[in-house]
């Protein structure tokens, strides 16, 4: 486990409000030279704290759908599920393929184009495996929320920076050099635009007033930094939330509120088995327990129930749809 220093999570809170921030300005926010902070976000990568410099990148203006499926395994030992990882990761449609334990054995996560597109991937999955598949459920997202990550805890009040997108936004049309650069800035938030233009192949001036585009038509919508949990002693945690007899009010106030948990960092509103899901980062499961019963106490009216699934292997994150792979230096 790697311990973060005040140092470090300063550097880490900078890059998760614009991750495209420079290495001086980052040092000038947080009083370090520039010098420092290479130092220190090098050896953040080395360590494997950070996973990936990430573009929030609105995929349903694209005409994107987000399905997930998930998995109860049976007859599997480790070579199996192994096998199964690799399937799900080598699959072109999934953004993210990770095993946990609790309700379910196997999560992915699919970006396509239609429902008819993702049961096409659903069957081939249930022709190949069927013998290692006990029970499956499927659900779409209708909302989804990117939270600001708390590295520095200054006050027991949380400081809410939150970028969504939902199935509902308006659907933007983009040509192939806006893909081009959406598929590269995916994992490469830090690029410089000097370089992206080298491998899209038009001038630093073109990549500058198209990045500019594409955040004012909402399909960029932040630069963030995604770090593994496990890296500094922390589980991820998923929250499956049965509801009903919700008021359009009071489906709202529970959103608000499980969106201002200290640790939930991608809170959304799904249509399928249930209703909603909450990721979180934590400490470990005692607190993860605690804020489910929190949960329950506050909105006894409208939860049914709950599941949940600690996340034990990461295959795969890859939030835009054929997005190049991390760029070395």
């Amino acid at each position: 486990m790697y311990k973060l220093d005040i140092k470090d999570k300063k550097i880490l809170t900078q890059l998760d409000i614009n991750s495209r921030q420079s290495n001086n300005q980052i040092g000038n926010k947080v009083g370090l030279s520039k010098e420092v902070v290479k130092y220190r976000i090098d050896k953040l990568i080395e360590e494997g704290v950070i996973i990936q410099f990430h573009t929030v990148i609105n995929y349903f203006k694209l005409g994107i759908v987000k399905f997930k499926l998930y998995l109860r395994l049976t007859n599997v030992n480790e070579e199996k599920l192994n096998e199964m990882g690799k399937y799900f990761y080598d699959n072109p449609k999934t953004e993210w393929v990770v095993l946990t334990s609790g309700r379910w054995d196997l999560i992915s996560g699919f970006l396509v184009k239609n429902v008819n597109e993702f049961d096409d991937e659903v069957q081939a999955i249930l022709g190949k495996f069927t013998q290692h598949i006990q029970e499956k459920a499927v659900t779409t997202t209708l909302y989804l929320a990117h939270e600001s990550k708390e590295f520095i805890k200054e006050d027991n009040k949380r400081k809410i920076k939150v970028v969504y997108h939902t199935s509902k936004d308006k659907q933007e049309k983009i040509d192939k050099v806006d893909l081009e650069i959406l598929k590269i800035i995916a994992k490469n938030a830090r690029m410089p635009i000097t370089e992206i233009a080298k491998k899209v192949k038009v001038t630093p001036r073109i990549v500058q007033y198209r990045l500019k585009e594409l955040e004012n038509k909402k399909i960029i919508l932040a630069y963030r930094v995604l770090i593994n949990p496990k890296s500094i002693g922390e589980i991820f945690c998923k929250a499956i939330i049965y509801l009903s007899n919700s008021t359009k009010n009071r489906l709202d106030a529970f959103i608000t509120y499980a969106s201002s948990i200290q640790g939930a960092i991608w809170p959304q509103r799904v249509m399928g088995n249930w209703d909603f899901e909450l990721d979180m980062e934590l400490e470990n499961y005692d607190q993860f327990q605690n804020i489910i019963l929190n949960i329950k106490e506050k909105f006894p009216d409208i939860i049914k129930g709950h599941d949940f699934c600690i996340v034990s292997k990461e295959f795969k994150l890859n939030l835009f749809p054929e997005s190049y792979p991390i760029f070395k230096n």
